[in-house]
């Protein structure tokens, strides 16, 4: 019996020693973060043939779209925490208040889209290959879809 208990607290050990701080696992993400857009940056650039000149102009425009919808998602999603936080006491009028404010965000989410402030892309790169972008995009995102149910499935994070 104390040998099962000795195992017992030396696999409990190994375990809490094999787990990375959180600080670790925070760096572990954004790095990982920072690898797939590292690699969608690649592959937009290879999928467009972009030069060295258009992708100086078109990577600053591009960049800025997308962080002011991901900087909307965010809120969005603040706001949705913020709501669920106080939903037991919430009235119908700060629930009607929480809808606008949802709602708003979504439609300024959606205004945000590179379909809609397509023009300064299309300048730069012309409308061929921002329908190439456009494409080029949905299969980058199956792609990392298709590679992390891979990983999945094999038993990798």
């Amino acid at each position: 019996m104390k040998k099962y208990i000795l195992l017992l607290v030396i696999f409990i050990s190994a375990l809490g020693i094999a787990q990375p701080p959180h600080g670790d696992r925070d760096k572990e993400r954004r790095m990982n973060k920072e690898k797939i857009h590292a690699l969608a940056v690649a592959y937009i650039t290879e999928q467009l043939e972009l030069t060295p000149d258009e992708a100086t102009k078109f990577w600053p425009v591009f960049n800025e779209l997308r962080e002011k919808r991901q900087q909307l998602e965010r809120n969005k999603k603040s706001l949705i925490r913020e709501m669920e936080s106080k939903f037991e006491s919430l009235t119908d009028t700060d629930a009607t208040l929480y809808i606008k404010k949802i709602t708003d965000l979504e439609n300024q989410i959606h205004e945000s889209t590179y379909e809609k402030n397509s023009g300064d892309i299309i300048k730069i790169i012309g409308a061929k290959r921002f329908l190439k972008l456009m494409k080029a995009e949905m299969d980058f995102r199956r792609k990392m879809l298709r590679e992390y149910k891979n990983r999945k499935g094999r038993g990798r994070p």
